[in-house]
């Protein structure tokens, strides 16, 4: 199963489902070549123009752990979902899924999770400077 976003896409709005599964297909061949004796076996095509994101400043603290509170038996993966990993988007959405699943295994979250390298230094300052702000926009980042 493969999932792909494009973002900022209005081109793309009007092509077909069709048109959008063969341009995915080729976008696929030609960055990994073994997907060229795939076949595309079932599609589906989601249109989201002018959508917005689940972010917002203080949003951090709403976002579910892996491990549901309320229910023993579930669990959460995606790119909503808190994690100290530092990953974001797709990246974060593979790595809280490992997550969920190390949870239902009883495992410690970071089992077969590769860390992040280290901040860059601009980074690393930015950090340090959000986590000294009360209420800061940027509490993702703490």
């Amino acid at each position: 199963m493969i999932e792909v976003d494009f973002y900022h896409c209005n081109a793309l709005l009007g092509l077909t489902d069709e048109a959008i599964v063969e341009k995915v297909k080729a976008d696929l061949d030609k960055m990994v070549p073994g997907f060229r004796d795939a076949a595309v076996v079932d599609a589906a095509v989601i249109r989201l123009p002018n959508a917005v994101n689940w972010y917002y400043p203080g949003s951090y603290r709403h976002m579910p752990e892996a491990r549901s509170r309320s229910f023993s038996n579930a669990y959460f993966a995606g790119d909503i979902v808190k994690t100290r990993h530092g990953s974001w988007s797709q990246e974060k959405a593979y790595v809280t899924g490992l997550e969920a699943a190390n949870a239902l295994l009883g495992r410690g979250a970071a089992h077969g999770v590769l860390p992040l390298d280290a901040d860059e230094p601009h980074v690393a300052a930015g950090r340090l400077v959000a986590g000294a702000l009360p209420g800061s926009l940027v509490d993702f980042l703490r």
